[in-house]
């Protein structure tokens, strides 16, 4: 994949992103708050579950068919994945298509079997027209996947993270249109105004992220 131009390189290397065995799973959970501290690239080189994988891992876990990933950074989860495209309105290295604005995407109508925000919808100004974006580009049926943290944890890990956040770090955060971090009741609240219907949350790393799963009815 050919870099786009003027793109911003957001990990030095890219790694896939595989299911770990129970056992580097293990590991990686009793080393929760070391790896907070290190880089992806760290904590690949001494065979840990980076931070920044773990939601990956949970959207390979749900994604099915067409992937279009909002908001994809460096496009991790669509190139493990193999199937879809990855946007985001920063040119990261690795991005398939940049984008102006993610409640208008230049996609036809139900294009995708599912598409998801991973660690970036508290990111986007105008999340609610995000959503019922993804709604549109949804084939009936297709399904939508979220990841967020909640507020506070959310503070403290863009505060702690800060140096290994290049998202972080080179594009900066909007604080008057941006929030670190969303409850649960305000991510399903979105959702449904963004015409889903019933919303699951499955919680990850003891609790500390979430993945909502939604679907387009058919």
């Amino acid at each position: 994949m050919s870099a786009l131009p003027g793109s911003r390189s957001y990990y030095d290397h890219f790694e896939a992103v595989e299911l770990p065995s129970r056992w580097r799973t293990f590991l990686s959970r009793l080393m929760l708050p070391v790896l907070a501290l290190l880089s992806r690239e760290t904590s690949h080189r001494i065979g840990l579950v980076p931070i920044d994988d773990e939601r990956v891992i949970m959207a390979l876990k749900y994604a099915r068919g067409r992937v279009l990933d909002v908001g994809c950074g460096s496009n991790t989860f669509v190139r493990s994945y193999g199937n879809g495209i990855g946007v985001d309105v920063v040119p990261w290295t690795g991005v398939d298509h940049v984008i102006e604005d993610a409640g208008a995407l230049p996609f036809a109508d139900a294009t995708f079997d599912t598409v998801s925000f991973l660690a970036c919808l508290n990111h986007i100004p105008n999340r609610t027209d995000a959503v019922r974006e993804a709604f549109r580009v949804l084939k009936p049926g297709g399904r939508l996947l979220v990841t967020m943290i909640p507020p506070r944890l959310g503070a403290f890990v863009h505060w702690i993270r800060r140096g290994n956040d290049p998202d972080h770090m080179l594009r900066c955060l909007d604080s008057a249109h941006e929030v670190l971090g969303m409850c649960a009741a305000d991510v399903k609240h979105i959702l449904k105004e963004g015409g889903f219907g019933r919303v699951t949350r499955k919680t990850f790393v003891f609790g500390t992220n979430s993945l909502f799963v939604t679907e387009r009815p058919g």
